[in-house]
C-alpha cells in the first residue's frame, strides 16, 4: 500500500504534532507500506535551517519507502491577512504536488492547514482514490478560538466559512479519524454516520520520552538554571489560543518566592509579544527560551517540577494539546488551565497527576503553583502518577495500528486486496 499523506509540518520543524507524524510514518513503513508525505517547508525554525530547506524540494528516506515533498512559501505571519495568504499559497503548492504524484493507493488528509481537507477531497476525486480525513482540529472552532475575530458579523462569517470547509472534508472522505470523543459526538450530531468515524487519541512513545534526572539534564547548564530551585515550565506553541499571559501574571505575584522560577520554552506567532509582555511587566522570575531539537524532548520536559497546559476558554472545542502526554511521560506534575469539562481536564483528574483549573484565571493558577511548591512530596507523586497513566493508556503501538488498519480497510474501496 502506498499512502499519500498531507501534514501541516514535519521535522525539523517542531510543533505539537511533530512526533505523532514521525511515529505514524515510521510504523506505517515498518508494516510493509510506503508513504509519500507532502508538507510545508520548515518555517518556525532558525534562519539557517529555513534557508537550507528553500533548496530541498524532495527527500528520500527509509531506503526509498518514504518520499517527502516540501512546499516553500516566503510570507510573514505578522497579520491575519498575511497568514491567510501564506496558508492559501501553501495549499495550492501542496495540491499541485499531490495531483502530480503517481502510483498511490490511498490518501490521508488533515484538518490543518484549513484548506487541506477540501483539497484532499478534490485530489481523491481526481485520482478516484479513497480518503481518510484526520481531524486533529475542528476547523470552524479553530478559526474563531484564536480570538482574532472577537464578535459580530465577522466572527459569524468566519465560523460559517469554517463549517463550509468542514462539511466538504467530512462528506467527501471515506473515513474520519478524530482525536477526541467530543469531536466524534459533534460530527454525529451534524449528521455524519457513526460507522464512518473513529476516535484514535494522540499518543506518546514512552520508550523515547522518559524522565531525566536533574543532575543528568544538560539543559540546566545550557540555560544556566540553578538545579536547586523549583521550576514551573510551559513548553510548546506561543500562539493565539494559548493564553500564556496568565502564567506571566501569576509569576509576577510569585517573585517573593526566591527559589521558584518559571521557564517558557516555545516558538510561535506571539513569541515577540510574550517577550515584550515579560519586559513590560518587568517580571524577574520568568525566562524565555526557543524550542529545542526534537531529540532533546525528554530533557526539555524534565526541566520543570510542574508543567502547565494553557488554552483559552473554548479551546477544547477545537483541539487537544498532544504535548500533555509528553509532559506526563517525562514525569511532570500537571497544572491544566483548560476548559474544565474537557477530556484533558478529566485525564488530569483520572490519572491523579495534578490540578485541573478553569482557563483564563491567573489568580487560581498562582494558587495552584503555590500548592505544588509548598507540597513537594505530593507534587513528586503527581509526576509518578502521570508517567504511569500514559504508559497504561496512550501507547504508540496501539494507536498507530488503528490508523494502519483504517487505511488498509478503505483501500478496499478501490477493489484491491
Amino acid at each position: 500500500m502506498r499512502v499519500l499523506m498531507f501534514r501541516p509540518s514535519h521535522y525539523p520543524e517542531i510543533a505539537g504534532g511533530t512526533h505523532l507524524g514521525i511515529d505514524l510514518i515510521d510504523d506505517i513503513i515498518n508494516s510493509g507500506h510506503e508513504v509519500v508525505l507532502i508538507t510545508p517547508a520548515p518555517w518556525r525554525v532558525s534562519e539557517e535551517v529555513k534557508n537550507k530547506y528553500k533548496e530541498i524540494k524532495t527527500e528520500i528516506q527509509y531506503d526509498g519507502r518514504l518520499t517527502i515533498r516540501r512546499v516553500y512559501v516566503a510570507a510573514n505571519e505578522k497579520s491575519l491577512i498575511s497568514r491567510a495568504i501564506r496558508m492559501f499559497l501553501l495549499t495550492v503548492g501542496m495540491a499541485i504536488k499531490g495531483i502530480k504524484e503517481k502510483n498511490i493507493d490511498v490518501i490521508m488528509g488533515h484538518s490543518m492547514p484549513v484548506f487541506i481537507g477540501p483539497t484532499s477531497v478534490l485530489i481523491s476525486r481526481i485520482k478516484k482514490l479513497p480518503l481518510l480525513y484526520l481531524e486533529s482540529d475542528v476547523v470552524s472552532e479553530s478559526l474563531i478560538s484564536t480570538g482574532v475575530v472577537k464578535s459580530g458579523i465577522k466572527r459569524k462569517l468566519m465560523y460559517s466559512f469554517g463549517k463550509f470547509l468542514e462539511n466538504i472534508s467530512h462528506k467527501g472522505s471515506d473515513y474520519i479519524v478524530t482525536v477526541s470523543s467530543l469531536f466524534k459526538e459533534r460530527n454525529i450530531e451534524n449528521g455524519i454516520p457513526e460507522n464512518k468515524i473513529e476516535v484514535i487519541h494522540n499518543w506518546i512513545d514512552t520508550n523515547k520520552v522518559k524522565p531525566i534526572d536533574r543532575q543528568q539534564n544538560f539543559l540546566f547548564d545550557r540555560f544556566k538554571l540553578d538545579r536547586r530551585k523549583f521550576y514551573v515550565t510551559y513548553c510548546g506553541n506561543l500562539g493565539l489560543p494559548q493564553n500564556v499571559e496568565i502564567l506571566i501574571d501569576a509569576a509576577k505575584e510569585l517573585e517573593y518566592i526566591r527559589d521558584l522560577e518559571i521557564v517558557i520554552v516555545g516558538n510561535g506567532v506571539r513569541k515577540d509579544f510574550i517577550k515584550d509582555y515579560i519586559e513590560r511587566l518587568d517580571v524577574k522570575n520568568v525566562q524565555l527560551f526557543p524550542l529545542q531539537p526534537l531529540e532533546e524532548v525528554s530533557y526539555v520536559y524534565s526541566l520543570g517540577d510542574v508543567g502547565v497546559v494553557i488554552g483559552k476558554s473554548g479551546t477544547s472545542k477545537n483541539g487537544f494539546p498532544s504535548k500533555t502526554w509528553t509532559m506526563m511521560a517525562a514525569g511532570q506534575a500537571i497544572i491544566s488551565c483548560f476548559d474544565i469539562d474537557s477530556e484533558l481536564s478529566q485525564a488530569v483528574k483520572d490519572g491523579k497527576c495534578g490540578i485541573a483549573l478553569e482557563p483564563d484565571n491567573s489568580e487560581k493558577l498562582k494558587k495552584a503553583i503555590i500548592t505544588m511548591y509548598e507540597n513537594k512530596t505530593n507534587t513528586q507523586q503527581f509526576g509518578l502518577n502521570a508517567r504511569e497513566y500514559v504508559v497504561k493508556n496512550y501507547s504508540r503501538k496501539v494507536a498507530t495500528k488503528k490508523y494502519i488498519s483504517a487505511l488498509e480497510r478503505i483501500r478496499y474501496k478501490n477493489g484491491e486486496k
